[in-house]
């Protein structure tokens, strides 16, 4: 990975949730020789990323040309889409009623920069990074049933200090699974150089893809 993962000189910003998103987005980029032209910014939280996407689009070209967004879609993928719209159209953008399924890229009016949207996993269903990630696990795998069948045995057994399934299952699943690795507990940024993961899976080409036309599109 890059030694640099934030250089303020770039004029191409990608905003995303916390470090996980981060450090996942810097190793994807870096394991497919991505130009490393564009500054990955730790928004520290969801709530905190609207003021940050507003606060770069009023820089405006030629300081900034391009903003990335990458959020989770979490338990509503229209609500979440919907509050992003908003924060857009208040600045002119024209944003389309639904994400695209390959990720969005809207062309900005006048100054404002161009701006792009990928809501985790896949733009199309609820969840977040971590089900992304679930998706980069090869599937020749042979641990992955067992880490199933493992989380609903322990959800059955009705425990008041269990995760909660509907939210965090998602980040128990993948949380157990690289606790099984050879080297446990590997963050998943690594995970991915470790090739633990597959940077290769179709869902992380398109993601690749998205990133492409977004900040590498000539």
């Amino acid at each position: 990975m890059s030694e640099n993962i934030s250089r303020r000189k770039f004029s191409f910003k990608l905003l995303v949730e916390g470090k996980d998103d981060l450090y996942v987005t810097a190793t994807i980029r870096d394991a497919h020789q991505l130009p490393d032209n564009f500054e990955i910014v730790d928004c520290e939280g969801i709530d905190k990323m609207p003021d940050q996407i507003v606060a770069r689009i009023k820089l405006q070209r030629p300081k900034i040309n391009t903003i990335g967004i990458v959020l989770d879609a979490d338990k509503d993928l229209k609500a979440r889409w919907d509050s992003i719209r908003d924060t857009l159209r208040k600045e002119n953008y024209e944003v389309p009623e639904l994400p695209e399924k390959d990720g969005t890229v809207i062309a900005g009016i006048d100054r404002n920069p161009t701006v792009g949207i990928w809501l985790m996993p896949d733009n199309l269903q609820l969840g977040m990074l971590e089900d992304f990630v679930q998706y980069l696990i090869p599937e020749s795998d042979l641990l992955r049933p067992y880490v199933g069948e493992v989380l609903r045995k322990i959800e059955g057994l009705n425990i008041d200090s269990l995760y909660n399934p509907q939210s965090h299952r998602a980040k128990a699943f993948i949380h157990t699974w690289l606790a099984w690795q050879k080297d446990p507990g590997t963050p998943m940024g690594l995970a991915l150089t470790k090739t633990y993961l597959d940077h290769n899976a179709e869902l992380c080409l398109r993601f690749v893809s998205w990133l492409n036309r977004l900040f590498n599109p000539y």
